[in-house]
C-alpha cells in the first residue's frame, strides 16, 4: 500500500470549513491510498488464488480501521476500478482507498432509507433482503458459510451483484478473520464468473460500510457492490434518475450460476 501519486486529497491540508452566504466549502483534506494487489502486472483479481484475495481484504481492513480512529476522518471509501470504462488509469492490478472529513450525501441518503425501514418494520432492511432472497432463490449467485452473493432486485445495471455478510454488521471493521477468508473465496469466485462469463468486463466494486460515527447501529449492514460496466449512463438516466437494464436480475443470476470457474482459476 502506497500514497496515491495523484491524490484527490492531502493529509497536509487543514479540514477547515468556509461558509459564504448559501455556499459552503472545505479544504481538500484527506487520505488517498493505492493498494497494489500483486507483483504480477497481468494477474487480474479474478484469476488470483482465494488466499491472495483474502490478503488484499486484510489490507483493506487494517487501513480502514486505522483511519477510522482519526477524529478528522468521517468516511472511508474502499473501491476498485478495473478497465478504462470503470475509470482506471493504471493497468497494474490495484485498489484504492479514500478517507474524507465529511460523509457524502449518497451515504447519508442510504443511511436515512435504512433507518426509515428499521423504524417502519423493526428490522434491518439488509437482513430482510438476505432472508427473502435465500427463501426465493431466484437471484442468488452463490452462498457460503458467511456470505451471500445476489443479483440486485430492480438492478440499475446488468449483472449488478451485491455480496452480503450473513451476520449483521454495520461496519466492515467488524468482519472476523474467518469471515475474511470466506469473503476472499466468494469475491474471487464472483469476479471469476464475470471474467469468464462476460469476457473480462470493466467493472467497479466498492465496500459500502458504516462511517465511524455509525458503528454498531442495528439498521445498517455493510456489503460489497460489484458493477460491471456493460452499459453507459446517458441522458435519460441522468435526467430522470431511472435506469434501463436490458438483463433482468433473475436471468443474470441463472447465467452466473452456470459459469464454471474452478478449472480456470487458481484455488488455495
Amino acid at each position: 500500500m502506497v500514497p496515491n501519486k495523484f491524490a484527490a486529497l492531502s493529509p497536509d491540508v487543514l479540514p477547515e470549513r468556509t461558509i459564504h452566504r448559501s455556499r459552503r466549502s472545505m479544504g481538500g483534506f484527506g487520505e488517498h491510498d493505492v493498494i497494489v494487489e500483486t507483483p504480477d502486472h497481468s494477474l487480474a483479481m479474478a484469476m488470483m488464488p482465494d488466499s491472495q484475495v483474502a490478503d488484499i481484504l486484510r489490507i483493506y481492513k487494517i487501513r480502514h480501521d486505522q483511519l477510522s480512529l482519526d477524529p478528522r476522518i468521517a468516511q472511508v471509501t474502499i473501491f476498485k476500478n478495473h478497465g478504462t470504462d470503470a475509470g482506471t488509469s493504471l493497468e497494474h492490478p490495484h485498489s484504492q482507498l479514500i478517507a474524507t472529513p465529511v460523509i457524502s450525501y449518497q451515504v447519508r441518503q442510504r443511511f436515512q432509507e435504512a433507518m426509515q425501514h428499521f423504524d417502519d418494520f423493526g428490522c434491518c432492511m439488509f437482513c430482510q433482503i438476505i432472508d427473502e432472497e435465500l427463501q426465493e432463490q431466484k437471484r442468488i449467485v452463490l452462498t457460503s458459510e458467511h456470505f451471500v452473493a445476489v443479483e440486485l432486485f430492480a438492478s440499475p445495471a446488468p449483472f449488478c451483484t451485491h455480496i452480503y455478510p450473513r451476520r449483521h454488521m454495520a461496519s466492515f471493521s467488524d468482519v472476523s478473520a474467518k469471515e475474511i477468508v470466506d469473503l476472499g473465496r466468494v469475491l474471487r469466485t464472483v469476479l471469476a464468473k464475470l471474467y469468464i462469463g462476460l469476457q473480462n468486463p470493466d467493472f467497479n466494486f466498492t465496500i459500502r460500510t458504516a462511517p465511524a460515527e455509525c458503528v454498531g447501529v442495528r439498521y445498517f449492514h455493510w456489503y460489497m457492490s460489484v458493477i460491471p460496466r456493460l452499459t453507459r449512463t446517458a441522458g435519460f438516466e441522468l435526467g430522470s434518475g431511472m435506469f434501463i437494464n436490458t438483463v433482468i436480475p433473475e436471468e443474470a443470476a441463472d447465467f452466473l450460476r452456470n459459469v464454471k470457474v474452478e478449472a480456470a482459476v487458481g484455488v488455495s
